[in-house]
C-alpha cells in the first residue's frame, strides 16, 4: 500500500510543531505566558464533529487517526496529541503492541492506573487504598504495567504514570466506552 507523501509531510510538520509546543512547558493560567496553539473549537451546537471536520481538512484520503487531550489530573495540566496516517496503521505489525495491551487486561491493574492518574503513589498507599493482600501482589501488577510502558518508578517505592502516557491511557478508556 502506497502512502501519500503529502500526507506524511503534513503529519511530520504537525508532529514537529507539537514537539516544539511540548518543549515550551506549561504556563500558569492567568500568568500572561500562555500561548495559543490551536484554534478554539466551534460551539458544539454549531458542529458536534468539529475535531473530525478539522482532521479531514488537514489530512487527505485515506485519512489518519489522531487522538489528543488537554487534561488536569494529579500530575498537573497535561496536553498531548498523537496521530498516524491510515496507511501506516494498516501496514505495521499490530502484534508488537501485545504486551502494552495485555498489561491493561486485568481489573486490578486498571484500578492501580486509576489511582496513579491522581498522582504518584507508594506501594504501601496502593496496598491500603485497593485493599490488597500484600505488597507482593501490588509489585506483581506494577511490574506488568511497567513492562507494558504504563508506569514508572520515579523514586524507590513510589510509582507514577509518565506524563506522556496519561492522555493515551485516557483515550483508550474513552475508546472502550459503549456509546
Amino acid at each position: 500500500m502506497d502512502e501519500d507523501p503529502e500526507a506524511l509531510r503534513r503529519l511530520d510538520a504537525l508532529e514537529q510543531r507539537i514537539a516544539e509546543l511540548e518543549g515550551r512547558g506549561t504556563a500558569e493560567p492567568g500568568s500572561g505566558d500562555e500561548e495559543t496553539c490551536a484554534p478554539s473549537p466551534p460551539p458544539r451546537d454549531e458542529d458536534p464533529f468539529w475535531a473530525l471536520t478539522l482532521l479531514k481538512e488537514q489530512v487527505p484520503t485515506p485519512g489518519a487517526v489522531v487522538f489528543a487531550g488537554s487534561v488536569d489530573v494529579g500530575a498537573g495540566h497535561l496536553e498531548y496529541q498523537w496521530g498516524r496516517p491510515t496507511g501506516h496503521l494498516l501496514d505495521v505489525d499490530w502484534a508488537e503492541h501485545a504486551e502494552s495491551v495485555a498489561a491493561l487486561g486485568h481489573p486490578l491493574r486498571l484500578a492501580i492506573l486509576r489511582r496513579l492518574v491522581d498522582g504518584e503513589h507508594t506501594v504501601a498507599q496502593l496496598v491500603d487504598e485497593l485493599d490488597l493482600a500484600s505488597t507482593g501482589v501490588a509489585y506483581h501488577h506494577l511490574s506488568a504495567l511497567q513492562a507494558g510502558g504504563w508506569v514508572s518508578s520515579p523514586r524507590r517505592g513510589s510509582w507514577a504514570i509518565p506524563p506522556s502516557r496519561v492522555v493515551p491511557l485516557l483515550a483508550i478508556i474513552t475508546a472502550l466506552e459503549k456509546g
